[in-house]
């Protein structure tokens, strides 16, 4: 009969979480950026956007504890202006509003805004919630 040392379950499982926190930090996090990536960029194009920063900014983090591996992935501040879009509204100042507007090439001082009554507001991009999606499809087919 074979004995299996006492600590055998304890190195199984640390080996099985060494496999895992390796695959989620070269695989599977840089894999679902890039699929972020690739959405953000498709809708950038088709709505003449600059928003590089967004995925140029975004940070991978991989997380270990005595159980379970996590991944997080980080957007940068109001990235999610244009994961969920936003709806025409009137922005109201606090008194005034000062802002740059390009095209008319000229500073505006006014009490309210009405933000997005021309072009509808931010459309949704759903870059990130596709890309989860994408990821659940990869890791369970």
């Amino acid at each position: 009969m074979t004995t299996l040392d006492s600590g055998f379950e304890d190195a199984l499982r640390d080996a099985a979480l060494d496999d895992v926190e390796t695959t989620m930090r070269e695989e599977v996090g840089p894999m679902f950026k890039q699929t972020a990536r690739q959405n953000f960029e498709a809708y950038a194009s088709r709505n003449d956007y600059d928003i590089d920063h967004i995925w140029q900014d975004a940070t991978l983090s991989v997380d270990r504890d005595d159980s379970s591996v996590s991944v997080r992935v980080e957007w940068p501040e109001l990235t999610a202006l244009f994961e969920f879009g936003v709806s025409p509204h009137t922005i109201e100042g606090d008194p005034v509003l000062h802002f740059y507007y390009d095209r008319i090439d000229q500073w505006i001082t006014t009490e309210s805004v009405e933000w997005g009554s021309e072009t509808g507001g931010i459309p949704e991009s759903r870059a990130i919630r596709d890309a989860q999606n994408w990821l659940h499809r990869e890791v369970n087919s």
